[in-house]
């Protein structure tokens, strides 16, 4: 028998985290079944259905149709269990929390990439941050990271308080930005803490 979903929610734009009765899990990106396929690729998807998911708002409804064990919007179920488990990438973004010394104290996954990546990554003491990392001597609103660069993969970093340092640069003036190449993993100076994510 065919996997089927069990779980989903819309973690990003036309993004899908799913489960599967496998076990496989992960983000199924779907904008290009919606937006770049020809109808022959997706046959249960009709225009006016296509038309409408293109509106992240009604994207962000998705369900598990219980009975099929696919994805629904409404009454509709425009895409196979089958093309979701294709379309999933295992791949997830990984947090490291080292002390001064190297020494590892924690490590997270928090989540896939287009879920962590699609709003900007606040880092900080206050639990109104998307990253908390309650540790004396990290500020309540320490930093805040985008990733972007197009073509040529970057991440954005923002000091918002305290001192902070990636990149080759250390900064601990409020809204000053600068660009870190995203070929490798980001890693963050937060006073005597450092980040490493992945």
């Amino acid at each position: 028998m065919a996997a089927v979903i069990l779980e989903a929610r819309c973690v990003a734009p036309f993004t899908v985290r799913v489960r599967f009765s496998d076990g496989h899990e992960g983000e199924a990106n779907l904008e290009p079944c919606i937006v770049e396929w020809p109808p022959l690729r997706t046959p249960d998807l009709t225009e006016p259905m296509r038309a409408w998911l293109r509106e992240p708002g009604n994207f962000e409804t998705v369900r598990v149709d219980p009975a099929s064990g696919t994805l629904a919007w409404g009454d509709s179920r425009p895409f196979e269990a089958s093309l979701v488990y294709w379309r999933v990438q295992k791949s997830r973004v990984a947090l490291s929390l080292l002390a001064a010394d190297g020494s590892l104290v924690e490590r997270r996954v928090l989540g896939g990439p287009r879920e962590v990546w699609t709003r900007p990554l606040t880092i900080g003491r206050a639990a109104d941050n998307v990253l908390v990392v309650d540790r004396e001597g990290v500020e309540p609103h320490h930093v805040k990271v985008r990733a972007g660069g197009g073509h040529h993969p970057c991440f954005f970093i923002e000091v918002v308080e305290g001192t902070v340092s990636a990149g080759g640069t250390t900064s601990s003036t409020p809204g000053q930005v600068w660009r870190v190449p995203a070929r490798q993993a980001l890693r963050l100076e937060l006073g005597p803490w450092r980040l490493e994510i992945i």
